[in-house]
């Protein structure tokens, strides 16, 4: 029986567009263009867990740019370069804002779950086995779980904007639902801790999104959703996966971080095999 292994990230790329999972998950495709978002969300959860094991200040900021280098600048775009530059730039002070807001609560509060992987069996269906995995960012040790995120404040709804789509994302179910069916832990409080990057001159600074009654209200309809999900992309990689393309979302071909990788795919101008273009995604443990 074939295995497959879903993750929080899977899920939300088959909410936002079947193609796009094809082409990422099935075809283990990705662009040669880093994303430098991506690349620097690795940056502050590698800070954030190295202050959550209590590492000193210098030794933390020291991994969090080894993290940052790993980005080859000369596949980045002009103007990513310059955005990379700034975000890099921004490590520093990131980090001793982090430290400072925390102080010494790594000492005492040592979390129960740090940049932890998690692991379930969900089931089976259409003769493939399915693996639930990801990463939860911290439950601390009086059981709040917490996910790290970074942001711009940029406009003054900034953060009820944030709050919404971060609820619209399968992140925070998915790790509560692995807690409470299979850890048998129900969480004292669900948050988002957003790490707002410097803007305009602005210094860096941290804000708290408290998601607790949301998550908890809607968990009975996101596992239900979630299970027609893994289903549905079961039924997808069984019956369909020779066919091309998988239905595609209009919506999703232009973000508010830009166009879609694959949008020169998908409207004719290239193909998968553009070798300038795309490549092999590398193996990952589990999609962050």
């Amino acid at each position: 029986m074939k295995e497959l292994r879903i993750s929080p990230s899977q899920l939300k790329t088959w909410s936002t567009c079947r193609e796009l999972h094809r082409i990422g998950y099935l075809l283990k495709k990705e662009a040669i263009e880093p994303s430098i978002h991506y690349q620097f969300g690795k940056v502050i959860h590698e800070m954030a867990r190295c202050y959550w094991n209590a590492l000193p200040y210098m030794e933390s900021f020291h991994n969090a740019l080894k993290v940052a280098q790993e980005l080859d600048i000369r596949l980045l775009n002009a103007k990513d370069q310059t955005k990379w530059s700034s975000l890099q730039d921004a490590i520093a002070p990131i980090t001793t804002i982090y430290y400072g807001y925390h102080g010494d609560k790594s000492e005492y509060l040592r979390p129960l779950l740090n940049e932890s992987v998690i692991e379930w069996h969900w089931g089976s269906h259409a003769g493939i086995e399915v693996i639930c995995n990801g990463i939860v960012d911290r439950l601390s040790e009086d059981v709040r779980l917490i996910d790290t995120k970074t942001a711009s404040a940029v406009g003054t709804a900034w953060k009820s904007d944030l709050k919404k789509r971060l609820l619209r994302e399968p992140q925070m179910g998915f790790y509560l639902r692995y807690l409470q069916e299979h850890e048998r832990v129900r969480p004292s409080g669900i948050e988002y801790e957003i790490i707002v990057k410097p803007y305009r001159g602005s210094d860096p600074r941290i804000e708290t999104i408290d998601v607790t009654d949301e998550v908890m209200s809607f968990q009975p309809v996101f596992v239900q959703q979630m299970d027609w999900a893994i289903r549905e992309i079961c039924e997808f990689y069984s019956k369909c996966a020779d066919a091309e393309p998988w239905p595609m979302s209009n919506t999703a071909c232009v973000s508010m971080w830009g166009e879609c990788d694959f949008l020169p795919v998908c409207s004719g101008k290239t193909g998968l095999d553009n070798e300038k273009l795309y490549k092999i995604k590398e193996a990952r443990e589990v999609e962050v």
